[in-house]
């Protein structure tokens, strides 16, 4: 049996009426049809047996201390009308609404986190058989003293933190039979309140009152119960919001305050036109968080710094098992695209046994090119992982997908806190993200604005799961010293209702998952990426393969390189060749390398000192491309850009290639190129990669 409950977003809070009022129908501006998407309903599995509602169904517990915090992440931007917009066809006037202009200050958002300690008291009124409706009283909840800092000179104290209810109580619903809280019901109000806030107030005497609600705009509300042996329901909650402020409060320009204060907590301020807040708030119960210990191998977690992960693209990918119930399909399609790029992981200042941080993806190294704006994601989303053209095979109809790319939620990203004994991250974490392919281009309009634009919230979820494929999301450290994240993330939701495109993508032309039918969606992450300990100094290796493959569209296709991981000043080869027929058919050779990445798997059986995956990039010829000379030997007009992650792994053989178009659509305007109506901003030239069979592990 399955459950299913209804998820609702969007529901922006935690400002003043006129504020709410001015920041809904900013967001509703910048989510077409938001007003009229249903809110997806998300299906869990049930428990072994239904949960038990306590004695007098009331329970009073503390909270766990080291699984327990609350916290912020502040973009501080200045978008003066002075700033260059970041993103073509956007106005400084624009983008200072949400502060996604490119002026940010201190090298990346100032970061602060403080673990709680108090009780909490839950009230159940149960509903049904299975089913309870629930209050939940935070009291006062205590937080340690920190420090809010950014990675390039920002540095300011906090005390005196207190997590305490509005005036309405946090609430939702919950169904026994498998301990998760509705979504769309679940509404969690809080006071925030600290040395930081009331120095922020001081700045900005128009500021509305620190009370805060999840899951508010562009946020998340995600709240589940455990049974305990003692008769009560340990809890476990987790929010997140996004607040932008624009550029003035009734008038008075935004400022944020410096490190530099009076014993009143009267701080000199700057401007910050644009800065947006990302306030957050994880409680637990649990007596203990039952991670096991890492020492004496534990990961490098650094401090108050950015780094860079290269992402294993045999093992990092994301799909979904469509499972639609249309008649015309035949059956389910399992769907999967690897992807190519980097994780970019700010880690903020350690707070106590644990580190904050915040991810957000990255193309491959040495792709600067503005992507073409999508009709999903729009102009204010830059950061891709990417993923080579690929196809779905239902057993009576296949489709096409171009443009595959996995993207941030730009306006609250994913973040959460590393425990450093064990190196998991701290509760269920949760990634909202984005999906683009020529499927979803097409599925959106053919719903009539039904289906929402809002993110996917991929989760960790805990206990049950599937034991051949269990969730989870930790950092560790491999033999060869490198520090390694590896998530393995999910997202259930029902599709019955909703139309399917046809394979020939014509507009209003669809098959409908019957109403009230079995028709799902189960989306999968999963992430495998590597950071070497001296990144600038990989040593000597030199990786060198040769493979002939098939592709995961039929092609066949083959490569040839020899690449040092340290490459300047060394020699270099790289060759790429696909026999299709058609555009996509050519040959590949590099001129120029531009990046060089080498790591190793979570299976890597390589020697100390050597790797079995490399991510290269670099510019080089087309062997269609017309030549400037009299012979073919002469450069071309313009050079290509190619991307390439493969796995030297004599057992885990696998190539991922893009070599991209010298402008979007080029190649659908080249004989023979597989035209999609409405698909006319593919980058891709040429792509390629031998699917490995099955779900990689990350």
């Amino acid at each position: 049996m399955k459950f299913t409950v209804l998820f609702a977003p969007f529901r922006p809070a935690g400002t003043s009426r006129r504020a709410t009022a001015r920041l809904a129908l900013g967001l509703l501006c910048l989510v077409p049809f938001a007003a009229l998407a249903d809110q997806p309903i998300y299906i869990f599995d049930p428990l072994p047996a239904p949960l038990k509602l306590p004695a007098g169904n009331v329970e009073t517990m503390p909270i766990n201390h080291d699984g327990s915090f609350y916290g912020d992440q502040f973009r501080i931007v200045d978008c003066s009308p002075d700033v260059t917009p970041a993103f073509p066809g956007d106005t400084a006037a624009q983008e200072v609404v949400f502060g996604t202009c490119g002026n940010q200050y201190f090298g990346g958002p100032a970061i602060f986190d403080s673990h709680l300690s108090g009780n909490i008291t839950i009230q159940f009124f149960p509903t049904g058989p299975t089913t309870a409706h629930f209050t939940v009283s935070q009291h006062v909840l205590v937080g340690d003293n920190g420090v809010l800092a950014a990675p390039l000179g920002y540095n300011f104290p906090i005390t005196n933190n207190i997590v305490a209810d509005q005036l309405v109580l946090s609430s939702g619903d919950v169904d026994l039979t498998t301990g998760y809280a509705n979504p769309n019901t679940l509404v969690w109000n809080s006071f925030f309140l600290n040395s930081g806030l009331i120095a922020i107030g001081k700045v900005n005497p128009n500021i509305p009152p620190p009370n805060i609600s999840f899951p508010g705009a562009r946020g998340f509300a995600w709240a589940n119960f455990v049974q305990r042996p003692d008769g009560l329901l340990d809890f476990y909650f987790r929010g997140s919001t996004f607040i932008p402020f624009g550029n003035d409060l009734n008038g008075e320009l935004v400022r944020f305050p410096l490190p530099y204060c009076d014993t009143n907590q009267n701080c000199i301020s700057f401007l910050t036109r644009g800065i947006s807040f990302h306030p957050h708030l994880q409680l637990d119960t649990r007596d203990s968080l039952g991670y096991t210990p890492c020492a004496p191998n534990c990961p490098d977690i650094p401090t108050n710094k950015v780094e860079i992960f290269t992402v294993n693209a045999r093992y990092t990918s994301f799909g979904d098992d469509f499972d639609l119930d249309i008649p015309q399909q035949g059956g389910s399609a399992p769907g999967r695209s690897e992807l190519q790029g980097r994780l970019q992981i700010q880690f903020g200042p350690q707070e106590g046994n644990s580190v904050p941080f915040q991810l957000s993806v990255l193309p491959p190294e040495g792709l600067f090119a503005d992507p073409p704006n999508s009709p999903i994601l729009g102009a204010g989303f830059r950061g891709f992982l990417l993923g080579t053209n690929q196809q779905l095979h239902f057993p009576l109809v296949t489709y096409d997908q171009h443009k595959v790319l996995f993207a941030d939620e730009v306006y609250n990203r994913a973040e959460g806190m590393i425990d450093l004994a064990s190196g998991q991250i701290v509760g269920e974490f949760t990634y909202p993200m984005y999906i683009d392919q020529t499927i979803i281009e097409q599925l959106l309009p053919d719903n009539n604005g039904r289906v929402t634009k809002d993110p996917f919230f991929l989760v960790a979820m805990r206990a049950p799961q599937d034991p051949a494929d269990p969730n989870y999301a930790f950092f560790e450290k491999e033999p060869n010293g490198q520090t390694m994240f590896r998530a393995n993330l999910f997202h259930h939701r029902t599709f019955a209702s909703y139309c399917f495109p046809t394979p020939a993508f014509l507009p209003d032309i669809c098959w409908t998952s019957p109403t009230g039918g079995p028709g799902n969606l189960n989306i999968f992450v999963k992430l495998q990426a590597a950071h070497l300990p001296d990144p600038g100094n990989p040593g000597s290796a030199v990786l060198t393969d040769k493979q002939t493959f098939t592709s995961s569209v039929g092609d066949t296709f083959s490569y040839n390189f020899s690449m040092a991981c340290n490459p300047v000043g060394q020699p270099f080869s790289f060759v790429y060749t696909n026999n299709n027929g058609g555009p996509s058919g050519g040959t590949f050779t590099m001129t120029h390398p531009v990046s060089v990445s080498c790591t190793n798997s979570k299976v890597s059986t390589a020697a100390p000192g050597s790797y079995d995956q490399i991510a290269i990039t670099g510019f080089g010829t087309w062997s269609k491309d017309t030549v400037v000379g009299p012979t073919v030997a002469a450069l071309p007009n313009q050079p290509r850009f190619v991307t390439a992650s493969i796995s030297v792994d004599p057992a885990n053989p696998y190539a991922a290639i893009i070599v991209f178009n010298n402008y979007p659509g080029e190649n659908q305007a080249l004989p023979g190129a597989l035209l999609l109506p409405g698909d006319d901003i593919d980058v891709n030239l040429s792509s390629a990669e031998n699917k490995p069979p099955t779900k990689p592990t990350p």
